[in-house]
């Protein structure tokens, strides 16, 4: 990664200092409450200390990178850097609205995104929330949302809608607005964030400052943004698979040494040797897909979607596969595997479950002239 250099190198090092030192202090998990407000709190004060992708080409491997070290000590530390969806705002809002929010997010507020209702995944073309016109020239939101993340914790939600010429726009709604209603629901898995439903009644918004993108552009801002995000979500299950794997690794080595493993099998020696080869892979298709995006390759959507499905899938069979290395320990409830395997299991499901972006995929190649499947390769390369 040529993009990243060495003053880059030493800022990751630095955010993987502060994670050691902040990580520890967390909370159980048990309360909710207390869990939500420890992981808002992190995120400001690793802003605080002005631990942010450095400008440039380095910035998106960076967050890339940052993202699996994140991961690697627990999946809800997913937005504990990083403008996220905020990224949004600050691509596409007006210039004043996007000068505020940047201020914002670079202290470490955070912004939701509310896209999926209830015929589920990421098929926006069916959204039925609905934005009519109003006096003055405000529009006036109506609908429900489902399956939002970070549902309480956000200040503000990137909202798609159909404007009042049937058209998918994009629009930013403060959450203090009282026109909004949040119905908070409880995850098998992928917590720290509230998640639930928002439901808009009549929420005015001035699309002079609210509206991002131009009007209609709603399903154009939702790809581009996603090819960007969808790398940094399987790096951070990339990160969480990896931490599971240096912690077994870890058992086995000290079981070893003590003299209560004589002789670790072959069949754990193959799993941790092929997990580990399978994690690696993956994250560097995540680097990759980064790089592509960032320079606007036209094959990086494609990567996205594909990559998110089997980085999340290479994941998930990590973790299944090394979890009985470690014994009956590693089913406990409280224990950090458990944990793994139940919030990997909701990355299945977030962003769309995993056979649609395949299916996405795969109608992609077959729509793709035969030159470009292997261009990105190429230019990754």
């Amino acid at each position: 990664m040529p993009e990243v250099d060495a003053a880059a190198w030493a800022s990751l090092e630095r955010f993987d200092a502060a994670l050691d030192e902040l990580h520890p202090a967390a909370p159980g998990r048990s309360d909710a409450a207390a869990w939500s407000t420890w992981l808002l709190g992190l995120r400001r004060e690793l802003a605080a200390r002005g631990h942010h992708a450095p400008a440039g080409p380095a910035g998106p491997l960076w967050h890339c990178l940052a993202q699996f070290l994140a991961g690697a000590r627990d999946l809800d530390l997913r937005d504990c850097t990083g403008d996220g969806h905020g990224a949004i705002v600050l691509t596409h809002a007006p210039a004043g609205t996007a000068r505020a929010w940047r201020q914002q997010l670079r202290a470490g507020e955070l912004i939701g995104i509310a896209a999926t209702e209830r015929h589920g995944g990421s098929r926006i073309r069916e959204i039925s929330a609905q934005a009519r016109l109003s006096t003055g020239g405000r529009w006036l939101l109506t609908g429900e949302k489902c399956w939002v993340s970070r549902l309480t914790e956000a200040a503000a939600f990137v909202t798609f809608v159909r404007d009042p010429d049937g058209r998918i726009s994009a629009v930013l709604v403060n959450a203090d607005d009282p026109h909004i209603e949040r119905d908070v629901i409880e995850p098998f898995g992928l917590g720290g964030w509230g998640w639930g439903v928002l439901r808009l009644h009549e929420v005015p918004i001035d699309p002079a400052t609210a509206l991002l993108g131009t009007p209609g552009s709603g399903l154009d801002i939702f790809r581009q943004h996603f090819t960007r995000f969808r790398p940094l979500v399987t790096a951070t299950a990339l990160g969480t698979a990896a931490g599971v794997h240096h912690l077994v690794t870890d058992a086995l080595a000290a079981r070893r040494d003590v003299g209560d493993l004589p002789r670790i099998r072959d069949n754990a020696l193959i799993t941790l040797g092929r997990a580990h080869a399978e994690i690696t892979a993956a994250l560097l298709a995540a680097l990759t897909t980064t790089r592509l995006a960032a320079a606007g390759h036209p094959a990086a959507g494609l990567y996205a979607r594909l990559g998110k499905a089997v980085g999340v899938d290479a994941a998930v069979r990590a973790v299944t596969e090394l979890a009985p290395l470690i014994g009956a320990a590693g089913y406990q409830r409280s224990h950090p595997v458990a944990k793994a395997r139940a919030d990997l299991t909701g990355l299945l499901y977030a962003d769309g479950i995993h056979d649609s972006l395949y299916r996405s995929g795969g109608t992609s190649l077959l729509t793709a002239p035969a030159t470009s499947r292997t261009a990105p390769l190429a230019a990754a390369v």
